[in-house]
């Protein structure tokens, strides 16, 4: 009866953990930005991407170290998407595009002060 039981809650309570975050990849790739074809790599990706150190070959710290930049505005939205297109992630258009810069910016503030 214990072995049912304990069975029971863990379908559940792995049902209950995959479903959002199935359901919020499915979002991020519908609603995030760019529309315009300017790039290949989404705001929230490329943040991701700085985080998790993909940049330190350009200065930009990662982890932690990121999130202090961040939030002493050693690092900005352009700094950024400039170090993308330097390693070949974005096409220069990126930097043009206002609509992607302000998403960039806003998940660099979201990262910062969450």
């Amino acid at each position: 009866m214990k072995h049912l039981i304990l069975g029971g809650l863990s379908s559940a309570l792995l049902a209950t953990v995959v479903t959002p975050v199935m359901a919020s990849e499915e979002v991020a790739a519908v609603s995030d930005y760019p529309t315009q074809a300017t790039s290949t790599l989404l705001a929230t990706t490329l943040v991701e991407l700085a985080y998790q150190g993909y940049f330190s070959d350009f200065g930009i710290p990662g982890h932690v170290s990121f999130i202090h930049a961040v939030a002493a505005n050693k690092i900005d939205a352009e700094t950024l998407i400039e170090s993308a297109i330097a390693k070949g992630r974005l096409n220069n258009n990126a930097l043009s595009n206002q609509e992607y810069i302000s998403v960039v910016d806003t998940a660099l503030h979201d990262v910062a002060f969450p």
